[in-house]
């Protein structure tokens, strides 16, 4: 029996549904690959989860073996550093479920979608994980796609009152495919470089973040290593001992649910 190795996408949403459904006709069509599972990241906002009902639609016509999952935010914004560190948490223990729940062997982020501080948090916390890539949407007719997408915004809102979604997509197709689906010719799609942290490594900077001090003779790491940790903010030194600051305390609980 040979057992199918399965793909898992990861796509933040803002209020450009197409991105995601641009990435999975990229991945399904250009690469050949066959996703498994999509988990549409979405904050609470009315628009974006209209936005959302969109693209899930969208998917379930085209790619209807796609398992299609909502993960919405508890906000509508990450407006604070409180809040972006809610989101960095969060999105933590769901990278981690792509593997413990859906079993994925492969991990893709799609970041053309959302907020790009969001964006950002994403993709550190992507060099935790053994993701397998992290890709980018370009589309150099923008202006023109804006326009389009705002013609539309009215059935865009229209869907997400609909009782039922489903049958009010279909009454639209003809206007919602040609923006959802649009010639791959007329957009690109660029693979982001990301170098991730070998195990040991994260293993010995999650235990000196965690802890009140560590001798620096037992922390395992270079001496260089530790003035850039210093650098960042996430630890602090003396002569002797290294001391998490908050902010290294807060990457050690989001180094824990990625890889424990």
């Amino acid at each position: 029996m040979v057992l199918r190795l399965k793909l898992s996408v990861i796509a933040p949403i803002g209020t450009s549904p197409p991105v995601v459904t641009e990435f999975v006709q990229y991945v399904e069509d250009g690469l050949r690959e066959r996703i498994s599972d999509l988990t549409v990241i979405s904050t609470s906002d009315p628009y974006v989860l209209s936005c959302t009902d969109l693209a899930e639609q969208a998917v379930r016509d085209r790619y209807p073996h796609i398992y299609f999952h909502r993960h919405q935010l508890g906000f509508e914004d990450i407006d604070s550093q409180d809040r972006l560190y809610e989101f960095m948490l969060d999105v933590a223990k769901l990278l981690r479920n792509q593997v413990e729940q859906f079993n994925a062997s492969k991990i893709y982020v799609n970041s053309a979608g959302g907020r790009k501080d969001a964006l950002i948090a994403l993709s550190t916390l992507c060099q935790f994980l053994p993701v397998s890539g992290i890709f980018h949407i370009v589309m150099p007719d923008v202006k023109t796609f804006n326009v389009q997408l705002e013609r539309i915004k009215h059935e865009i809102e229209e869907l997400g009152r609909a009782v039922d979604k489903r049958a009010y997509y279909l009454s639209k197709r003809d206007l919602f495919d040609p923006l959802m689906y649009p010639h791959p010719s007329t957009y690109s799609v660029v693979r982001i470089p990301v170098v991730p942290f070998p195990p040991g490594v994260l293993g010995n900077l999650a235990k000196i973040l965690k802890g009140g001090k560590t001798e620096i003779v037992t922390t395992g790491l270079e001496q260089r290593h530790i003035e850039m940790l210093v650098d960042i903010g996430l630890i602090t030194a003396d002569k002797r001992y290294v001391y998490p600051t908050d902010e290294g305390r807060l990457l050690s609980t989001l180094i824990k649910t990625l890889v424990e």
